[in-house]
C-alpha cells in the first residue's frame, strides 16, 4: 500500500507537468519595449545592428564574431546563443533569429526618428522552445521582459558614448 502511495505522489505531479509542458504553445516568451533614446538615429542604428561588440551591454561578457551576418553572444550568467542577421534596412529595421541550446526565437527592432538626435526604438523579441518538457521551465525561470528593459537601460547609459562606438 506504502509503495502506491509513493508512486501516486511522484506519478501525478509528473503526468500533470507533461500534460502541462505538452499543451503549452511553443512560443513561451514574448517582450516587447518602445524606448526613447537621446541619440541620432544613424548612431543608434549603428551600435544595435551593426558594431557586433555590443560593449555597451552589462549582461555580456564578450561577442564571438562568426561572419558578417553571424555572431554568438556569452552572456554572464546564460549559455552561448548564436544569432544571424535576417533583415537590415539602414535607420529604419534590424531583425535578427537566435538559437541557444533547446530554444530558438526573433529579435526584431525598428527606429523612428524622435526629433533632432533622438530615437524611438520598437523592440520585439520572443523565444520558441521546441521540446515540450523544457517550455514550463523556460517559462518559469526566464525572465525575458527583464532581458529586454535591462538592454534598453545599458542603451540609456551608454548613448552620450556612441559618437566613439560607431564604425
Amino acid at each position: 500500500m506504502m509503495v502506491a502511495y509513493t508512486i501516486a505522489i511522484v506519478a501525478v505531479p509528473a503526468i500533470a507537468y507533461g500534460i502541462a509542458g505538452a499543451v503549452m504553445p511553443r512560443r513561451v516568451a514574448v517582450a516587447t519595449s518602445t524606448a526613447t533614446i537621446p541619440a541620432p538615429i544613424d548612431q543608434l542604428f549603428a551600435v544595435i545592428a551593426e558594431d557586433r561588440r555590443q560593449s555597451f551591454r552589462s549582461d555580456l561578457k564578450g561577442v564571438e564574431i562568426l561572419s558578417d551576418t553571424r555572431w554568438r553572444e556569452l552572456a554572464n550568467d546564460s549559455p552561448p546563443v548564436e544569432y544571424e542577421q535576417v533583415r537590415r534596412v539602414p535607420n529604419s529595421l534590424f531583425e535578427a533569429d537566435f538559437r541557444g541550446r533547446g530554444f530558438r526565437g526573433r529579435w526584431l527592432v525598428r527606429f523612428t526618428p524622435a526629433g533632432d538626435a533622438v530615437t524611438t526604438i520598437d523592440i520585439y523579441e520572443e523565444v520558441v522552445v521546441k521540446h515540450f518538457l523544457l517550455r514550463p521551465i523556460v517559462r518559469a525561470s526566464y525572465p525575458l521582459q527583464d532581458a529586454v528593459n535591462r538592454f534598453v537601460a545599458d542603451l540609456r547609459d551608454a548613448a552620450d558614448d556612441f559618437a566613439s562606438v560607431v564604425p
